[in-house]
């Protein structure tokens, strides 16, 4: 049987440590989901990897959050059939994809950069979503009524984005150097 890697077990944890976040209260869209994306892409080689480590953290705590916290207001399968919650899972995709554009140059100001750029590809991908989903005309003028309603929680993703992002970066960049099992920075 292969051995698991301890850079594996150490990045799923960071990310399901995050996942959990989701869980306890916190401001709107101040959350780790796109520095969990981000560095899925940024330091995992292995593809299909980096996308599926997200993608099941967003599973898990939707479907926690779902079942914990909102369950008042909506069930797994409604969300899950929502078209907005496709467009969510998109942009989780378009962050990872985003995470792979500095595979091979990290560094702070590149973390930064590409979460600053998440927070508007979220913004533009996941209120294109609930464009669809709300009662507004589906006309250039309601597509934009949705986006100036959705203004409020862009500052708390772009912090969220840039927060997370920063920290988890400093975490799986400080911890290989530090410690002689990680030394290798890029998980295979």
């Amino acid at each position: 049987m292969k051995q698991i890697q301890p850079k594996v077990i150490f990045i799923v944890s960071v990310i399901a440590i995050a996942a959990v976040f989701r869980l306890i209260p916190h401001w709107p869209n101040f959350t780790p989901v796109a520095a969990i994306a981000i560095m899925g892409g940024a330091f995992i080689a292995n593809r299909a990897l980096a996308f599926a480590i997200p993608l099941i953290a967003m599973v898990v705590s939707d479907v926690l959050t779902i079942q914990l916290i909102n369950f008042k207001y909506i069930t797994v399968p409604e969300y899950f059939a929502s078209s907005g919650t496709l467009f969510i899972y998109l942009s989780v995709l378009v962050m990872t994809a985003l995470g792979m554009l500095i595979y091979s140059r990290r560094s702070f100001a590149s973390v930064a950069g590409v979460s600053a750029l998440a927070a508007v590809a979220f913004f533009l991908i996941s209120n294109f979503g609930a464009w669809l989903n709300n009662t507004l005309p589906k006309t250039a003028a309601g597509l934009m009524a949705t986006y100036e309603l959705g203004i409020p929680f862009f500052a708390n993703n772009l912090a969220g984005n840039l927060f997370f992002g920063l920290l988890f970066f400093a975490v799986l960049t400080y911890v290989p150097k530090t410690v002689a099992v990680f030394q290798e920075n890029t998980i295979k």
